[in-house]
């Protein structure tokens, strides 16, 4: 299954968690059609904790969001032209393909687990000709076992299928991560952690890791 991941740049004091607010109809109504009409398994959208400005959806393509036909069907369709008017001036959306692993539904990270209260998203952006993807992994596994020793409920990763266009002629690879905490004071514990101060240079000393974004969201599902 692939996961459809949408990164919104919200106008300024727009705000998700106010059922009558126009965002949050919005990107229900377009989370709904795709439900319904293309059969996704599951959708979660969220706003930022830290940059209120900017939202996630996560929607589950199932097998119908890999291959020939979903190329067709982008070619034919603007994905973000639903949320156009949602967007802040001179702001844009990125929607993004991502095969996770260990398993392919993200759901648990996102609030289908009963103990899910905050969804972490960190991505990792390259430049487009990246050409050490092994070596990423490699700094990458590194970290596991410091999470697998954390309070860290659930966690995905995997590569954006496509190159990602983050600012204007500017293209990127990108790299997901997604867990579920508790809380953020759970992730607070652990970024506090000597675990974690011991062990996060293996992340931050990629070669070529040009940005890295960090948001704590409360994801609603439909």
């Amino acid at each position: 299954m692939i996961t459809e991941v949408t990164v919104l740049q919200l106008q300024e004091d727009s705000d998700l968690q106010n059922p009558e607010s126009l965002e949050r109809k919005t990107i229900r109504d377009v989370l709904s059609r795709k439900l319904h009409e293309e059969s996704a398994s599951f959708a979660y959208y969220g706003q930022s904790i830290e940059h209120p400005e900017t939202a996630f959806t996560f929607v589950g393509l199932g097998a119908s969001g890999d291959g020939e036909d979903f190329e067709g069907s982008l070619a034919n369709q603007d994905p973000i032209a639903p949320f156009q008017d949602l967007l802040g001036a001179g702001k844009a959306a990125t929607v993004m393909r991502v095969h996770f692993q260990p398993t392919s539904d993200t759901s648990p990270a996102l609030g289908n687990h009963a103990s899910v209260g905050v969804t972490e998203v960190v991505l990792y952006h390259f430049p487009s000709d990246l050409s050490n993807k092994e070596e990423v992994m490699e700094s990458i596994d590194k970290m596991r076992p410091v999470l697998a020793r954390s309070e860290a409920l659930v966690c995905f990763d995997g590569w954006v299928m496509e190159q990602t266009t983050k600012n204007v002629g500017e293209k990127s690879q990108v790299y997901v991560n997604v867990l579920g905490w508790v809380d953020v004071d759970a992730h607070m514990r652990f970024q506090d952690s000597d675990d974690f101060k011991q062990n996060i240079h293996h992340l931050m000393d990629i070669r070529e890791l040009r940005l890295l974004e960090m948001h704590h969201v409360k994801m609603h599902a439909l």
